[in-house]
């Protein structure tokens, strides 16, 4: 298994090797002495069946977080809710104004 993960490393670090043709990379695996089967994996580019050779499962692992747009808007509706508490309602600003002018009458 040593020699597969080596050769995978090596077949990820040298863009050569990665575009070569599959007889070159054929080669390359007969000299790190992988064995066929994995071989046959590699050279096919089949991931399923080298996790399954291998005996691995593979970790997939990813971090999604909120857009920036919901918590704008989360937080324009806080302040419009805190702006509504501090504000009179028209209603009670009129009210208050014909109380004025009556009491000035």
């Amino acid at each position: 298994m040593s020699n597969v993960i080596e050769f995978l490393e090596k077949l990820g670090s040298d863009a050569q090797l990665l575009q070569a043709a599959k007889e070159e990379v054929a080669l390359a695996l007969a000299d790190a002495k992988v064995g066929a089967s994995e071989g046959e994996a590699i050279l096919a580019r089949d991931a399923q069946a080298l996790h399954e050779l291998l005996k691995i499962v593979p970790m997939v692992c990813f971090q999604t977080t909120p857009e920036e747009e919901e918590e704008e808007k989360e937080g324009d509706e806080d302040e419009e809710g805190d702006e509504k508490a501090k504000k009179p309602s028209k209603s009670a600003s009129e009210s208050s104004a014909t109380a004025r002018a009556a009491d000035l009458a």
